[in-house]
């Protein structure tokens, strides 16, 4: 059955209005990416942190889909049906502090392996049916079709022509993030390799290595400048600490002293005249 792409995002928007975070990713992402609607697709997959697949669960029941035990495997995939058997393959994952995410994917023999995204991998931003969704990034999109367990040439990732899904996928990119207006030719490495979409993906990683490389040399300056006056403020925090003690040190010496008893009495009785003076002059 086919999922309609004012489908995808009335699922999108429901999730994101829920507290749900979530990110498009697999054929809905690429395109997302390309603004276009390329293909039918029969499912939708999704990114959801893992703490939150309870949440998603009730939402989309809202929606009208159930969780599919029978195809549904924990943690790798949570699949949801609607009674039309559109089909919703929850990606859990399992976000670090430095923002990437582990995902336990099962290859082609049933063992799993984790797979781990960057936080730049999940900065896409799409367009679906005219409204803007997040996903996974192109860059993303290649380096999942390169590192995940299986042959784009299985005869399942082959389309009725014949041709690679995985590879027209990665040639679509890169025409527009990857190549600009060169068509797919440019997109041929100059060089023999036995694999087209290692090569193709080595070609658009290298056409970002130098602009990655620049803002990289920024941040660690930036890194360095915020590290100085860190290193800064530290040191006049030490200081205030030290002139504090060192007050308090000298306070307690004070009250130990024989004229600080002897004027005792005469402390108290300013503070009494003072107090008594103030409560006269507010009648």
């Amino acid at each position: 059955m086919k999922f309609l792409a004012e489908n995808v995002t009335k699922v999108f928007r429901a999730l994101e209005d829920g507290g749900v975070p979530v990110w498009i990713d697999g054929g809905w992402a690429i395109d997302a990416l390309l603004k276009s609607e390329t293909r039918e697709h029969t499912d939708l997959d999704l990114i959801v942190p893992i703490d939150c697949v309870e949440p998603a669960e009730v939402i989309l029941g809202q929606l009208g889909f159930q969780r599919d035990d029978r195809e549904t495997d924990m943690p790798v995939r949570v699949v949801f049906k609607d009674s039309d058997e559109h089909e919703i393959d929850i990606h859990p994952m399992t976000f670090n502090p430095d923002g990437t995410a582990i995902h336990i994917d099962c290859d082609t023999l049933g063992q799993k392996y984790v797979y781990i995204s960057s936080p730049a991998g999940l900065s896409g931003v799409g367009t679906i049916d005219g409204r803007v969704v997040r996903c996974t990034t192109a860059a993303e999109q290649i380096r999942q079709k390169i590192e995940r367990r299986y042959s784009p040439w299985s005869p399942e990732r082959l389309r009725s022509n014949g041709v690679s899904a995985d590879l027209e996928d990665i040639f679509a990119l890169l025409k527009v993030y990857g190549t600009g207006e060169g068509g797919l030719r440019e997109t041929v490495p100059s060089r023999s390799t036995s694999n087209s979409v290692v090569s193709a993906a080595e070609q658009f990683s290298m056409r970002r290595l130098d602009s990655l490389s620049a803002k990289h040399a920024e941040l660690t300056l930036k890194y360095a400048e915020l590290s100085a006056q860190h290193s800064q403020l530290n040191a006049q925090h030490t200081d205030l600490i030290n002139q504090h003690s060192a007050l308090r040190a000298r306070l307690k010496s004070m009250r130990r002293t024989i004229s600080w008893r002897l004027t005792a009495p005469m402390r108290h009785a300013a503070e009494w005249v003072g107090v008594g003076w103030s409560k006269l002059r507010t009648h």
